[in-house]
């Protein structure tokens, strides 16, 4: 049909067609044009900012007393909520812990756990802030923290953990118990001879 349509036809009939569906095909041409652009600049960005946070990261591992604190704060304002800011906490927990600082050692391992991007750090954090607690004679409040653990690979240290808390309490048949079930989730070829020991002594032993 628009064989037969004169050249003036035939520009009407672009001009209206343009006129219709210019706008949306212009629209959507920018659209796509944009979003290859913003996300080659999104990617860009995510590199360099992984790269600037490794390099934060490594010199707060190299750095040492005031520098460090100073890194540390840098990691907390610059690249809060991801694994190296977790990685720092927890190496200032541990620092606070040989230096018997037990309530700056919780309170930097509480806020690993909130940080954490994914389960596995979080389960970490938490079993470490269980012990602390376990060992300021805080068992209730350490065993709410294990039972929060999900991570099948913590199965066995959370039921030794837990059998700890239990024993110090007296709960020798409890004790046992979560002893017994940290052996049967020992990995394939693990051995432990500590929690042998601990399944064997407290073996048969009824609560005072």
């Amino acid at each position: 049909m628009s064989d037969y349509l004169t050249d003036e036809e035939q520009i009407a009939k672009l001009k209206a067609w343009w006129e219709e569906n210019g706008t949306g095909l212009v629209v959507g041409l920018i659209l796509v044009i944009g979003g290859v652009i913003g996300w080659r600049w999104y990617d860009g960005y995510r590199t360099e900012q992984i790269e600037s946070a490794s390099t934060l990261y490594e010199e707060f591992l190299a750095s040492e007393g005031e520098v460090r604190e100073q890194l540390a704060a840098s990691i907390d304002a610059q690249i809060p909520d991801t694994s190296y800011q977790v990685f720092t906490l927890l190496h200032r927990a541990h620092a606070a812990a040989e230096e018997a600082d037990f309530a700056t050692t919780e309170a930097l391992l509480v806020r690993a756990v909130a940080a954490a991007p994914d389960a596995l750090l979080a389960d970490v954090a938490r079993l470490r802030l269980a012990r602390v607690l376990q060992q300021g004679d805080r068992s209730d409040d350490a065993l709410a923290v294990l039972g929060a653990i999900r991570g099948e690979g913590f199965r066995s240290h959370v039921a030794e953990l837990k059998g700890d808390i239990h024993l110090t309490r007296g709960e020798t048949v409890l004790a046992h118990e979560a002893y017994s079930a940290a052996l049967v989730e020992l990995s394939k070829g693990e051995v432990r001879p500590m929690l042998e020991m601990k399944v064997a002594d407290t073996a048969g032993v009824g609560d005072a």
